[in-house]
């Protein structure tokens, strides 16, 4: 097994498949974090459970999202410092991105404990989740530096091709969450808290296996404090791209917590189909997601190499993965909705909701591939606006169009405020695409 991947020879569409599918299955098995714990909650503790896991998603999605977004600025250095086969140069980058990403961790973790009962309030929980979600998210975010190691490490390993290693890390984590899960809520009875912590401990442990395998299989990279040297243009470069990417990923989140304050004045049995229906999106599009980072890291490398051509044919190849998975597995769900969601609930009047969540967003499954696909192309072309943009567009039409819907057409509406943003988010993607000024940065 090849520890780096040079993605600047060969074909396109190949090599971004190849490099795709195990970034499929580590999603797939990062998705069963929250997958798991709405299940296990949902089945074996309550609906009202369920709903407490959903309506804390939002809130701690927008803390999340910062790491996320300086992780995506730290990978894009690193991806062009490998392409352009400056090794020296890599290993830099890699230290920098140690800080910054870990700085930023502890930062949250303490933003996010002042701030997480205060996110709930204003969102409108229901007063009977509110313990549940507190206690869940005060867990959540004392866990958030552990959430920084394996995004840290993760991000390395993918940007020089490496996508194994992450997914090898991701399976281990994810069978302990589920025996965790298990044990902290069915043997110990600890509920709602019980699957935070069983998170947490799963997070920490696929953090620490990249962090070993970088160390012991890739020695050019071993951090030694006596080489440590971290150069300042290099992560103000970082924050100038991870900046706009975790505010576009924070906008996304808000704009989610828009709807979620919309979705919590149905109440419980709106909330937990709110919660099923969209872990079912979350599975579904899961190579979407995959797809749309495998292009960007094939830009990367690329643009590091000052290889145009073979960025705009990696654009084009994400095209035709992205536009065939979506059509097929849109599809799929869309007709099979009802018993995916049985997975999580097993109450009728939940599932019966949750339906029509699905089949809303199965429709634009092909847009919101092609949304993942453009967001990492701009990004790895280091054109950021165009994404924050991107992100605005989703927020006007959740936060809008989601109250708006809402009082037109009754919770039902609201599923509709979501496409409605992938809609304008994708064709601003695309304008900026065709207007060419992103190659001025290559």
């Amino acid at each position: 097994m090849s520890v780096q991947k040079d993605m600047t020879e060969g074909k396109p569409i190949g090599l971004i498949i190849r490099f795709a599918i195990p970034m499929f299955i580590g999603t797939v098995f990062q998705q069963l974090y929250n997958m798991v714990d709405s299940i296990v909650v949902g089945r074996f503790v309550g609906a009202d459970a369920l709903a407490a896991v959903g309506a804390c998603a939002p809130s701690y999605s927008l803390i999340i999202a910062l790491v996320m977004g300086l992780a995506t600025g730290s990978s894009v250095i690193i991806s062009q410092a490998f392409g352009s086969g400056d090794r020296k140069r890599t290993k830099s980058a890699y230290f920098s991105s140690l800080i910054v990403i870990f700085v930023t961790g502890v930062i949250l973790t303490v933003v996010g404990l002042l701030v997480a009962v205060p996110l709930l309030k204003i969102l409108g929980t229901p007063e009977v989740l509110i313990d549940d979600c507190k206690h869940y998210l005060w867990i959540m975010c004392i866990g958030i530096v552990a959430t920084c190691l394996y995004n840290a490490m993760a991000g390395f390993l993918r940007a020089v091709g490496n996508s194994v290693i992450p997914l090898v890390a991701l399976i281990i984590a994810s069978i302990i969450n589920v025996i965790l899960d298990i044990f902290f809520v069915l043997v110990l009875g600890m509920g709602v808290p019980g699957v935070a912590v069983a998170t947490i401990l799963a997070q920490l442990v696929s953090g620490l296996y990249c962090l070993i395998y970088i160390e012991c299989k890739m020695p050019q990279y071993h951090i030694q404090p006596k080489e440590f040297e971290v150069e300042k243009d290099m992560m103000t470069e970082m924050i100038r791209i991870g900046a706009p990417a975790a505010l576009s990923s924070s906008i996304v989140s808000i704009s989610t917590m828009f709807l979620q304050k919309a979705v919590n004045a149905y109440g419980t049995d709106v909330i937990a189909a709110y919660t099923a229906g969209n872990r079912t999106e979350q599975i579904c599009f899961c190579l979407s997601f995959a797809i749309g980072s495998a292009v960007g890291t094939f830009c990367g490398q690329n643009v590091g190499a000052k290889r145009l051509d073979r960025v705009i044919q990696g654009l084009h190849a994400g095209y035709i993965i992205t536009l065939a998975y979506n059509i097929v597995v849109g599809a799929a769900a869309f007709i099979g909705a009802k018993y995916v969601l049985m997975i999580f609930t097993t109450d009728a009047n939940v599932i019966r909701i949750g339906i029509g969540l699905v089949r809303v967003t199965t429709l634009f499954a092909p847009v919101l591939g092609m949304v993942f696909v453009y967001q990492n192309f701009l990004r790895n072309v280091s054109d950021v606006k165009p994404t924050v943009w991107m992100s605005l567009a989703e927020v006007v039409a959740r936060g809008c169009l989601g109250f708006v819907f809402s009082a037109l057409f009754g919770y039902a509406g609201i599923w509709w405020a979501t496409p409605v943003g992938w809609t304008g988010s994708m064709l601003i993607g695309y304008v900026s695409y065709r207007s060419g000024r992103w190659k001025e940065r290559v």
